[in-house]
């Protein structure tokens, strides 16, 4: 089993400077942080995880420059611009995308992050997952959304209610009896939805 950056002393030990060590120290944060609020280096340590468990090798860094805006960093930032996306959970589902679809199936050996940078496979991407992810009145909200419907005991199960609750926000937007579907819509999106997703339920 490939050990962790963060845990191999040997590897922190010859690390340029403390600033990188502190880097690859952020790497354990994936097991703690809800993926909603994961920033680049998360993404990151993600993608070099699935790299680890693909290939049985960590993944080399080349080490330049200051942590925060190394050749890596920077091409995970480039990898969400092409994808299109600030959305946390969205640029995970692609990352894990792009191995079980492009990479372990076909056997490929990626050098770099900078295989994640690639039009094609972004847009092959978005148009599966809206394929995936359609939704109806009648689907039921997924665990990580119905959890937090839960706490407020409003007893929404669907999309559809979602939808309809929404509605009644958007026709009435200062009415206090509103206040619940407002405050639940602010914690929903916190961990990751997308008011979009309602636009088109048939």
């Amino acid at each position: 089993m490939v050990r962790r950056f963060s845990q191999d002393d040997d590897f922190l030990n010859l690390l340029p400077s403390k600033w990188w060590v502190n880097f690859f120290k952020k790497f354990d944060e994936i097991d703690n942080i809800p993926i909603s609020k994961w920033k680049p280096v998360h993404q990151l340590s993600y993608l070099t995880q699935r790299y680890e468990e693909v290939y049985g090798k960590r993944f080399s860094f080349a080490l330049t420059g200051t942590p925060s805006k190394c050749g890596e960093i920077y091409m995970i930032k480039k990898m969400m611009a092409v994808l299109g996306t600030s959305n946390q959970k969205t640029i995970k589902e692609y990352i894990d995308w792009v191995y079980d679809r492009k990479i372990i199936p076909q056997k490929r050996k990626i050098r770099s992050v900078g295989f994640f940078i690639n039009s094609s496979f972004c847009n092959e991407f978005h148009l599966d997952r809206i394929e995936k992810n359609k939704i109806t009145r009648n689907t039921a909200l997924p665990k990580e959304y119905k959890s937090v419907v839960d706490t407020f005991g409003l007893g929404l199960d669907t999309f559809g209610d979602l939808a309809f609750a929404k509605q009644a926000i958007d026709e009435e937007p200062d009415d206090k009896s509103r206040e619940p579907y407002r405050k639940l819509f602010h914690e929903l999106y916190r961990v990751g939805f997308q008011y979009n997703i309602l636009d088109n339920i048939v």
